[in-house]
């Protein structure tokens, strides 16, 4: 939303983008997250996550 200006338009373009494509949800810990102690993100969390 902050890109694009409305919540609404950058959700179009997001569901258009990944409407044919193949979604991969990666698990395991983060390289990039190894040194800041950080465990995972917020949003990857399994209180956060949908089953």
């Amino acid at each position: 939303g902050d890109v694009f200006g409305d919540q609404i338009v950058a959700s179009a373009m997001i569901d258009r983008i990944v409407h044919h494509a193949e979604v991969l949800t990666l698990k395991g810990t983060s390289y990039r997250l190894k040194n800041s102690g950080l465990d995972s993100l917020p949003s990857t969390r399994p209180e956060n996550t949908a089953e």
